[in-house]
């Protein structure tokens, strides 16, 4: 908060200085005769002001929106990176981008796996409370983030403060492990869809002339062909290495689709997002039509949703998928939500945007489902008709499938060789996968060639963008080549694994921590005293991971017991450390109304909700009842309850969720700790990013920039000092209105 003391006639400048009682009132006094003024004290004296040029230094951590004493040099670079970036074609183009980046593999197979396996509707209603209440906020908070700040999620953080840099670089290095092995599915799906043009198909069984089919015959062609494809085998003893000729194929071509979607950047995939983003959802909605003709669909969508296992809510397995899937589908925490919105002119309205992304993203999943559920129907009843199948037993395994990977390469292949139109399904249904896949990729090199475009040293090399991104596009394809052999699949469940379940989760929850409690914690040290600040958040955290710890501690049969005790041991600590921080703050905030407030509020989140909402109403201010009102009703604003979820729930959440991970599936329980070591390498280099950048800020940072941190102290919020009066007043142009 900011007091404007006086207003000189003739310079026509304003001067900032820091009020001693922090008041909010804008006061502006103009001489017309002398370049000296006067203010009033607190106790009624009169002081008179320097005049220009004998202010002395000051150190200053304003919140960004309120920065009116900026560094020259960091102004011009924040103006230089404005000016030279790359804009979509529109916002039209951005959301289809966006969107595609959302809707990709996981919306096709994994969605209706989970719905399947965790109750059917009982999973559409935990995944739309989830995305409300956490993948709405976190998509919000990197949209803001990227848009406002225009730069990649290592800028965009960085921004915030020098030591969050690494956050985004984890994000990013994260984006393009996972595009490694994501690009090795899309070779298998390649392959089905480069033979679903044969005459007879490969993954169908076709019987000698005069001899008849039965189902077994289809399910066990489909089953071996997925298994020739992928060289899987059929026990880890059994890997002799052996090289896959035929998927490596299609990951060359692969490799190729994304380096031509994306080689001249964001000129580029503005064109291309049109018919990525379309044509699959077009696609997916006639399989859906297609697929309610066919004997047996009505019973599969039956199994969609219409058997809801409710108790399946209490189940901690059913949130865990939840939440896995969100953070997956939507690209959160992996820089792509970032890097996409860094392309927006700062004034579109990203908060509808962010409404827009995850609805779309919700409906197209609910929209796929029903095109693999009719699809697996119609499988059903197959199954039941005919006589002799050898290896499934049970129809019903079709639709409580534990490996999505059957739903699109095993069963999903059955459902085409067995309709009248095989070759056109199978064209229409793999290109989809492709589509929607290669759309997903190229978005994950987009965010980590994002993030070293931004870098100071990249711009030094000056790279030009073509050889940069053959460069990314040939380092993912060479290590994709890992899961090129027989071994290849059970490593890419292993690294989908780390990533998806353990690294995914561990960057939200330091991103939340990060925005809910670091970012402006400044401003309540100053207000209430940063012994009382660093109290209670000791206070909250300690209080969530001892009830994570008692919560895990039971056994099964008194699981239920020992959360409850685990809530309530949290609970109490956290309001010990509440009421021992308004106790011992030594503040200028005097009412305890107030004291509570700024210890207890969202500061962080209220600047980021501040950047946004100022732009529709100049006037707007976080903490007003009529403003709040104005932001809770207004599509275009972001409601008060995005600060409380990003500080408080989102963070004991997934921390919550960590803890059930470490306890049951830390060291992925099908595989031997040989192999799990890739998996862990991924992790321990994601949190490596984020703990070196923290502790030494100046190696990502520009050096013009440097000297301002310190390599000594741990300061969570470095702070800005200006040399002189003469750098306040060419740098600022006071506040807008």
């Amino acid at each position: 908060r900011i007091q404007i003391l006086f207003e000189l006639a003739e310079g026509k400048y304003i001067r900032y200085v820091w009020d001693s009682m922090m008041t909010t009132e804008l006061v502006s006094l103009s001489t017309q005769t002398s370049r000296t003024s006067t203010t009033t004290n607190k106790n009624g004296s009169r002081k008179k002001l320097r005049p220009r040029g004998t202010m002395p230094s000051l150190w200053f951590s304003l919140p960004t929106e309120l920065q009116a004493i900026e560094d020259n040099t960091e102004k011009e670079l924040l103006q230089e990176r404005e000016e030279s970036r790359e804009k979509w074609g529109g916002e039209l183009s951005f959301l289809l981008a966006t969107i595609g980046s959302a809707v990709g593999l996981g919306n096709v197979w994994k969605f209706p796996n989970l719905v399947a396996r965790n109750g059917g509707a009982a999973f559409v209603l935990a995944y739309v409370v989830v995305l409300l209440f956490v993948g709405l906020p976190m998509m919000t908070l990197e949209l803001t983030l990227g848009q406002k700040f225009q730069g990649g999620d290592a800028d965009a953080f960085g921004t915030l403060n020098p030591r969050f840099r690494g956050i985004g670089l984890a994000s990013a290095f994260l984006s393009f492990i996972l595009s490694t092995y994501y690009t090795v599915i899309l070779a298998w799906a390649m392959v089905y869809l480069i033979e679903s043009f044969f005459p007879h198909l490969p993954y169908s069984f076709y019987p000698e002339e005069g001899g008849n089919a039965t189902f077994g015959d289809y399910y066990d062609g489909a089953q071996e062909h997925f298994l020739s494809v992928t060289k899987l085998v059929g026990n880890l003893s059994d890997i002799n290495h052996e090289f896959n000729l035929k998927a490596s194929g299609a990951f060359i071509i692969i490799w190729i689709l994304i380096y031509v979607c994306i080689f001249k950047g964001i000129k580029i995939v503005s064109h291309v997002v049109k018919f990525t983003a379309i044509f699959p959802v077009v696609v997916v909605v006639i399989l859906a039509a297609i697929g309610l003709s066919r004997p047996g669909s009505v019973d599969g969508l039956v199994y969609y949703i219409g058997k809801a296992d409710w108790s399946k809510l209490m189940s901690k397995q059913i949130w865990i998928d939840a939440i896995t899937q969100s953070f997956f589908s939507l690209g959160l925490c992996m820089g792509v939500i970032t890097a996409y919105s860094s392309f927006n002119p700062k004034n579109q309205n990203i908060s509808r945007d962010g409404k827009v992304i995850c609805f779309s993203d919700l409906v197209v999943s609910l929209i796929a489902g029903l095109c693999v559920y009719e699809m697996l129907g119609f499988v059903n009843k197959q199954c039941e008709d005919y006589v002799g199948m050898k290896s499934a037993t049970n129809c019903t395994e079709f639709y409580r499938s534990a490996n999505p990977f059957n739903l699109a390469f095993v069963y999903f292949p059955i459902g085409i060789s067995t309709s009248n139109v095989p070759n056109l399904i199978g064209i229409m249904f793999f290109v989809c996968l492709v589509v929607v896949g290669v759309d997903s990729a190229f978005s994950m090199i987009l965010a980590f060639t994002t993030v070293l475009e931004d870098a100071w040293f990249m711009k030094k090399l000056n790279i030009q963008k073509p050889v940069l991104m053959a460069i990314v596009c040939g380092v993912g394809f060479a290590l994709g080549f890992i899961y090129m052999f027989d071994s290849g699949f059970y490593y890419l469940d292993i690294a989908d694994n780390y990533v998806s379940r353990w690294s995914l989760m561990v960057i939200g929850f330091i991103q939340t921590v990060a925005c809910g409690w670091i970012y402006q914690s400044s401003y309540q040290f100053r207000r209430l005293g940063k012994f009382s600040v660093v109290l209670y958040g000791n206070c909250y955290f300690v209080a969530i991971i001892l009830g994570v710890i008692i919560a895990l501690s039971g056994s099964e049969d008194s699981e239920v017991g020992t959360i409850w005790v685990g809530i309530f041991i949290a609970i109490f600590v956290w309001i010990f450390g509440l009421v021992a921080a308004i106790l011992l703050s030594k503040g200028r905030v005097s009412t305890y109304s107030e004291k509570l407030w700024c210890v207890a509020g969202w500061h962080g989140p209220d600047m980021i909700r501040r950047m946004v909402n100022k732009q529709y109403d100049p006037q707007w201010e976080p903490g007003s009842l009529k403003d709040e009102l104005k932001a809770l009703l207004k599509f275009s604003f972001i409601s008060c309850s995005f600060g409380f979820l990003i500080k408080y729930i989102i963070p004991g959440v997934l921390l919550l969720l960590i803890g059930m991970e470490v306890k049951s599936n830390f060291n992925y329980e099908p595989y031997p700790e040989s192999m799990n070591i890739l998996g862990m390498l991924i992790l321990v280099a994601t949190l490596l990013e984020i703990l070196v950048l923290f502790v030494f800020p100046r190696i990502w940072y520009d050096p013009r920039l440097a000297g301002r941190l310190s390599w000594i102290k741990w300061v969570l919020i470095p702070k800005r000092i200006v040399t002189s009066e003469d750098e306040i007043f060419k740098t600022t142009k006071g506040p807008k209105a």
